[in-house]
This record gives structure tokens, C-alpha cells and sequence, in this order.
């Protein structure tokens, strides 16, 4: 009877050892609600198992998803073993404060220094290696294939001459497009606002990534978007994912995140992965970029 009563104590000691080295707490996530369902989705595809993922099928390239896919994958290539909850939330503003509050550990897209490096998210993040490095976020002009004045343009003067349009919060793309002299900008608050005003002839381009696909068109809400030939820019900018620092498991989260990244560098998926997302083209690479100076200047000199 004693030896079955210690039997007993240690099975249940044996249940609180933790099964890896996060134990039984659960990493948490803010997603997209819009990119969470895609992200869905495409795990579906792949029996639920980021690791398995060593494409990205042409109908679910996304940005948000994607950097979904390169997160989960990494984390678990770390060394986080138990599925992470994701958090779904509104918008990309709401994802980074959940963050910043400590009521999520990470949140699941990249984003830009400038983004962070204000007095409210002083010492409140861990920042990822980079995943887009400085200069690999590259987009185009992309206008109504009928705007045959703005498809003939070859410099930044050309694209200044018509109207462009960005996001109520797209700061770094107004800042490096008013740095090469481009200002006749509007804004917009939704990507759905800002194509249905190019489509009403309000505005004539919106600057986005290059699609993965041999035409480089993008179809937004029933519309079609090309690019301007020839040209690009470049947003001079590294991407990284930010951790929590006020999250009791942000630590050993970022650890396993840092370990994920340097192992999905090294096998080529995140290169792949960001060549899915549109943040750079091989069929754009002999396109000129209009703020080539601007990057060579802001270059790091040692390799991120």
C-alpha cells in the first residue's frame, strides 16, 4: 500500500515537469483576424504543422500570413514545442500595443525601427534579427492599366506630376517617398479605400509590393493594379518581429525566436517566404531604383 501511494507522488510530480522548457504556458500571439484566417487556411494544407511548410502555395501570399508562417515556423524550429495562442485583433496599431502592454508576447508581422523608437515603447520590446534586411522591402507604383500618362513615367518627377496615395499610418513610406521629392501624396485609412479612389480616378498610384507572379499585377476588390515598368524604390528600412519585455515568458520566447531565425535563414525559407510576400522580385532586380543613393548612404557597413 505504501509503495502504491509513492507510486502515485511521483507520477504526479512527473506531471508537473514541464514538457519543454516554456512549461505549460502558452506563447501568445495579436494576428490580423483577416490574415489569422488565411493563416488557417494554408495550415490546413500542411497537417497543422509549421515546419512542414516549406512553400507557400501562390493563393496565400499575403504579408500578414506569411510573416505569420515565418514566426510559427521559427518558434518552433527554437525550440517552442506547444502550439502558441494567437490573439486575433483589428489592425496592425492594435497588434503592437497588445504587445507593448504585456498582454501578448509578440505580435505576428514585422515591423520597421522608426515604428518603435518613440518615448511609449522605450525598453518595452525585444527586436528579432532582422527578416527583410535593409533594402529588401522594395515596391512599385501601381496604377489602373487605363492611366496611360503615369505608365510611361520613368523618374521620381514624373510620379510626382500625378496623385499618389498610402495608408492613414504608412509614416516610413511617406518619409522616403517625400526624400526623393515625391509630395503630391494622400492618404487613406484601408488598402479597400485607397484602391476605390485610384479606381475613381481621386488618386492615380498606390505604392506596393511586387506580386509573385510573371505579369506583377495585383487584383484588389475586383480591380486591377499594375505596375509603373522599369521603375522601383526602395523603403530603406530592416523588418524585424518585437517581443515583449513585460511578458513573464517574452525572454525565453525571444530566445527561441533569435534560434528559429538564424535556422530559417541558413535552410533559404525566409528568402523564399519573402519573395512570396512581394517584399522583393527577382523579375524587378534589373528595374531602377529611384532612391538607389539614399539606400547605398543608409547601408549598414557590417551585414545584419
Amino acid at each position: 500500500m505504501l509503495a502504491k501511494h509513492f507510486f502515485l507522488l511521483f507520477l504526479g510530480c512527473m506531471a508537473l515537469i514541464p514538457t519543454s522548457s516554456f512549461g505549460s504556458d502558452t506563447v501568445t500571439i495579436t494576428i490580423n483576424k483577416q490574415a489569422f484566417e488565411e493563416y488557417q487556411r494554408l495550415m490546413a494544407v500542411f497537417d497543422n504543422d509549421p515546419l512542414k511548410v516549406d512553400r507557400i502555395p501562390s493563393e496565400f501570399n499575403h504579408r500578414s500570413t506569411i510573416d505569420a508562417i515565418i514566426l510559427t515556423k521559427a518558434l518552433k524550429l527554437g525550440g517552442l514545442d506547444s502550439p502558441p495562442e494567437f490573439i486575433p485583433v483589428t489592425n496592425a496599431r492594435r497588434e503592437t500595443e497588445e504587445v507593448a502592454a504585456g498582454r501578448a508576447v509578440m505580435a505576428a508581422h514585422q515591423l520597421n525601427y522608426r515604428t518603435v523608437d518613440v518615448p511609449e515603447y522605450k525598453n518595452v520590446f525585444y527586436m528579432s534579427a532582422p527578416i527583410a534586411r535593409h533594402g529588401e522591402f522594395v515596391k512599385g507604383f501601381f496604377c489602373l492599366q487605363t492611366n496611360e500618362q503615369l505608365l510611361q513615367a520613368t523618374s521620381a518627377q514624373d510620379i510626382n506630376r500625378m496623385t499618389g496615395i498610402i495608408g492613414q499610418h504608412w509614416d516610413n513610406d511617406a518619409a522616403v517617398l517625400k526624400d526623393m521629392g515625391i509630395t503630391n501624396v494622400i492618404r487613406a485609412p484601408t488598402i479597400e479605400s485607397m484602391v476605390k479612389m485610384v479606381s475613381a480616378g481621386r488618386a492615380d498610384w498606390i505604392p506596393l509590393e511586387f506580386p509573385d507572379n510573371d505579369r506583377l499585377e495585383i487584383t484588389l476588390f475586383a480591380y486591377r493594379l499594375v505596375p509603373v515598368p522599369g521603375i522601383k524604390f526602395s523603403l530603406i528600412e530592416s523588418r524585424h518581429f518585437l517581443v515583449s519585455k513585460k511578458h513573464p515568458l517574452g525572454k525565453k520566447a525571444f530566445e527561441a525566436l533569435q534560434k528559429g531565425i538564424k535556422g530559417l535563414r541558413k535552410k533559404g525559407f525566409i528568402e523564399q517566404a519573402l519573395i512570396a510576400a512581394g517584399f522583393f522580385n527577382p523579375r524587378t532586380k534589373s528595374w531602377k531604383t529611384l532612391n538607389q543613393d539614399a539606400l547605398d548612404q543608409g547601408r549598414p557597413a557590417a551585414k545584419e
